[in-house]
């Protein structure tokens, strides 16, 4: 049998979505570094599942096609009624806005190395509650993570 193997973004997208809307759990690999230190490109897998509108909260990492129509991988930082403001962990600043609707899934795993951390041990939920809390200032361990451990390239 052929397969067809596509890069195209839009074509991706609509497949995750379709699948985690029949109820299925998807596993993609972390491609870029807007969510270092937690999700590391192309070494971590990430498991996106099904939610429910009582799932949406700040603290959860949601796949989800923000307000410029651009796809994100984000973590929720607030909701607004039927919109959500998201922020990258690797990021000091700078936010993007979605509707709830816009929301394809919700992360609820991590493996790194064969590790699988579920989002909701309570080692992930601490190590994210105190990242957020670092916000004002989470660019000088953010910077020192960056110099020591990552690879990834600077601005």
């Amino acid at each position: 049998m052929d397969k067809t193997i596509t890069k195209d973004p839009e074509v991706i997208m609509k497949e995750i979505s379709k699948q985690i809307s029949s109820g299925k759990r998807v596993t993609i690999t972390a491609k870029g570094y807007s969510m270092n230190p937690f999700i590391i490109h192309k070494k971590d897998s990430i498991t996106l599942s099904p939610w429910t509108d009582a799932d949406i909260k700040a603290g959860q990492v949601a796949l989800a096609q923000d307000m410029r129509g651009q796809y994100v991988l984000h973590r929720i930082i607030r909701r607004e009624g039927d919109k959500i403001v998201l922020m990258g962990d690797g990021n000091v600043k700078g936010t993007e806005k979605a509707y709830v609707s816009g929301i394809i899934g919700l992360m609820t795993e991590r493996t790194r190395d064969g590790r699988t951390i579920s989002c909701e041990s309570c080692g992930w939920k601490a190590c994210s509650w105190i990242w957020n809390m670092l916000r004002p200032v989470r660019r000088w361990p953010l910077g020192l993570w960056r110099k020591l451990v990552s690879q990834e390239p600077l601005p």
